[in-house]
């Protein structure tokens, strides 16, 4: 149990560390979701918004480290974890209201780029189908061998090993299969969305190298994700040794740690080390009244169905386009479905 604790200390200390820096990764005249004048981040006024972003942040992760050492039950580190995604997700509020005073106007003039290339999946079409295949085909070969399969299988695993369990019936086995089998379709089609239906800030010169560099790792962060979601089902269903389920769990982390410094290091749309060319500034060529709260871009008028995102690193759907909804409930329905299925 003490084991327990610490890691989930470890994980909520190293995740309030990202929050903390995360200020910093947004493109150098956006601050908080909102477009500022150029050299405003420097300014006492944004210090001081950061320092409370910050103070908040971590006053609230040391509280729930403390109840999770506590009260040492596996519903205290959920509580955990909730408590610190709501301290940050209320911080982020706050300090884009104290923001918003500081806003200014961001250009008008949208540039067009006529020559540029096609950007297309690292590794092409196949890339993305072939996890999804693999897992089409163990679904038909257990289809075909039902009685060669483990007369019950994990479908969930805590840190001493499964916890819970369900019989191999056809009604499970596919369930199970499916759910994974719609996440990799899910990734897929986000990444394809991120290149095709995305929105360009930068459009020629260094800038737009370093953005479409940027997105392309991006892309390929969710091409290597679906990969490992397709491996995952196969070490459960066959019931694999802990020790191969804790090798895949490490190789994953040290990913997405790879990923993470990569992608962060780089900024947001590959802007990190950039500064303001002078006012008025570019922003992310969103408006700013679009961003609710900082966090969810709804823009009926924009037929992006992507966006990058205005705090941090990443993309976000546009909820104001009705394409955003239909492409994401046709592939979060059956996930939840299957999930339902397997309770």
């Amino acid at each position: 149990m003490m084991i327990q604790v610490l890691l989930i200390a470890v994980a909520l200390v190293a995740i309030s560390g990202l929050y903390s820096i995360v200020p910093r990764l947004s493109r150098p005249d956006l601050f908080f979701a909102v477009t500022v004048a150029a050299g405003f981040r420097s300014t006492p006024e944004a210090q001081a918004i950061v320092k409370r972003f910050q103070t908040t942040v971590w006053t609230m992760t040391l509280l729930a480290i403390a109840m999770e050492a506590v009260f040492r039950v596996p519903v205290a580190a959920v509580a955990a974890l909730l408590i610190q995604a709501a301290a940050f997700a209320w911080a982020l509020v706050e300090a884009h209201a104290r923001a918003l005073p500081f806003a200014v106007k961001p250009a008008s003039v949208v540039e067009v780029d006529l020559n540029a290339t096609a950007e297309r999946v690292p590794g092409g079409l196949t890339a993305v189908l072939l996890p999804i295949v693999a897992l089409i085909g163990i679904g038909v070969w257990a289809g075909m061998n039902m009685d060669r399969l483990p007369p019950r299988f994990a479908v969930h695993w805590g840190f001493h090993g499964p916890d819970r369990w369900v019989d191999t019936t056809p009604a499970t086995v596919f369930s199970f299969l499916g759910i994974f089998t719609a996440v990799c379709i899910l990734l897929g089609a986000i990444a394809w969305a991120m290149l095709h239906w995305s929105r360009r800030v930068s459009t020629s010169g260094p800038a737009a190298r370093n953005e479409r560099r940027f997105r392309r790792r991006m892309v390929l962060f969710l091409i290597v994700t679906e990969y490992a979601m397709a491996v995952l089902p196969c070490l459960m269903l066959f019931q694999s040794s802990n020790a191969a389920l804790t090798i895949w769990l490490i190789v994953w982390m040290v990913v997405i740690v790879a990923f993470v410094v990569i992608l962060f290091r780089a900024g947001q749309g590959g802007s990190r080390g950039q500064s303001p060319t002078g006012p008025p500034p570019i922003g992310d060529r969103t408006p700013d009244k679009c961003w609710k709260w900082g966090m969810f871009y709804v823009n009926p008028a924009d037929p992006s169905v992507m966006v990058e995102r205005r705090f941090g690193v990443g993309y976000t759907i546009n909820l104001g386009n009705r394409w955003t909804w239909i492409v994401m409930g046709l592939l979060i329905v059956p996930i939840i479905a299957g999930a339902l299925l397997l309770r």
